[in-house]
């Protein structure tokens, strides 16, 4: 693993050097200022909802409420039920609705000023033989109007865990409905100072897992096992969860987006992996990696894949400078070989928080009139991706890079380090 030769990209490395620890303490090194995080998050929504002349926004999902206000409450939970919400106003602070007991979760946060026991609505919606909505439903939609108009308007933004039926009281209660997705994923995508270090320390965890795993691998291994470190790091050095199970190996590495199985990892075998992993502070590690099993040594085809995929990863990191915009990106995008395009990755770049978001700039041949667009600005952090496997071939590679926008490139966040003797490299 160790060493380079003049052939290496020198990439900015200056901002993962600058990573801290995982929790917060009153003494020592620096720390993340979780005021100033949060206070920031907030004043980013805020602002795209002035942009969309909206009064207020009111978000059911669980990490869109936990980036406006830093409630965290039993997150995956929450990302299927409907219970908890926030409702954000324009200008001041959060309301906030929690799951009856768990109220004091969001208690004493300065981005909050009331909480509220969430309504009981799981079962809420029409009734089927007189066609009317809910009275749980219509009664919290009032409410729900009522803090709206308070804030300014009528207009209220909404993400898309409001469900249909409470839409239609909200409707009814005499709100304008619009979407609240732009606004939230063109806010979350330029970070601050504090949320650079957080997904630092997402991103410290992750390569430790990762690093873990290279040195676990062996014959007999099944995906799962292998799949398993990834997660027990995160949970044991204070990580959340992992939003997939990305990790095959050996013929299941192509195509790509294949989730862990039982299968038992052979010598020679090529693993594939994507971290996905929420880290400490609730932000996105996502990292690619690919490894050979040992005790073989790599052979010309793996070699080539390899190469190609850390080929097209580094010419599009140094795509990423101030000025640009997506729509050039994609134009300028690495263009495989014909035989491995038919199974080339659509998304190259995309945007990453507390989850992987906006923007997915895409390679040239995806490019559509519909295509995200927008300016590539200092403190947009994107995730690079790369796969290469030929339809119907043997094996595949994936590698993914996550780095940050400076003033004068980018910065990479990521400094997991690359497989010498896949490269072709004596050490």
């Amino acid at each position: 693993m160790s060493g380079r030769d003049k052939t290496t990209p020198d990439m900015d490395h200056r901002e993962a050097k600058r990573s801290l620890g995982r929790s917060v303490h009153d003494h020592g090194a620096a720390q993340i200022d979780m005021i100033a995080l949060r206070a920031y998050r907030l004043s980013r929504i805020q602002s795209q909802l002035k942009h969309i002349e909206a009064a207020g926004a009111l978000f059911a999902e669980a990490n869109n409420i936990r980036y406006a206000t830093g409630v965290r409450n039993m997150q995956p939970w929450s990302m299927h039920t409907n219970f908890r919400t926030a409702f954000i106003p324009a200008e001041g602070k959060a309301i906030s609705f929690e799951y009856g007991g768990s109220e004091h979760l969001a208690s004493g946060l300065e981005s909050v000023a009331e909480v509220r026991p969430a309504p009981p609505l799981f079962y809420a919606e029409r009734d089927r033989t007189t066609g009317k909505l809910d009275p749980r439903i219509t009664q919290w939609a009032e409410e729900i109007a009522e803090l709206t108009r308070a804030a300014g308007g009528t207009r209220l933004a909404i993400d898309r865990h409001v469900d249909h039926f409470t839409a239609l009281a909200l409707e009814a209660a005499g709100l304008e409905l619009i979407s609240a997705k732009r606004a939230l994923t063109e806010a979350m995508a330029i970070k601050s100072r504090e949320e650079l270090l957080c997904l630092g320390a997402s991103i410290s965890v992750a390569e430790t897992a990762v690093w873990r795993l290279r040195e676990t691998l062996e014959p007999g291994m099944t995906e799962i096992e292998l799949w398993a470190i990834l997660e027990s790091t995160n949970a044991e050095m204070g990580g959340e969860y992992l939003d997939t199970r990305l990790l095959s190996s050996g013929g299941r590495t192509n195509p790509w987006y294949q989730e862990a199985t039982d299968r038992i990892v052979r010598p020679g075998d090529l693993v594939a992996l994507d971290t996905d992993m929420i880290g400490p502070f609730g932000y996105d590690a996502d990292i690619s990696r690919t490894f050979l099993t040992p005790p073989n040594r790599p052979k010309g085809a793996q070699m080539e894949l390899y190469q190609l995929a850390f080929d097209q990863l580094h010419h599009n990191l140094d795509l990423m400078r101030p000025g640009t915009n997506f729509r050039e990106m994609s134009e300028k995008s690495f263009i495989l070989p014909d035989k491995y395009r038919a199974q080339e990755m659509a998304m190259v770049w995309h945007g990453v928080s507390l989850y992987g978001g906006w923007p997915t700039v895409v390679a040239k041949r995806y490019l559509t009139e519909f295509s995200d667009d927008g300016l590539v600005e200092p403190g947009l952090v994107l995730c690079c991706e790369a796969y290469v496997g030929e339809e119907g071939g043997a094996e595949g590679v994936k590698l993914e890079q996550c780095a940050v926008v400076t003033e004068t490139g980018c910065s990479l966040l990521t400094t997991f380090p690359f497989e010498e003797d896949l490269l072709g490299r004596q050490i």
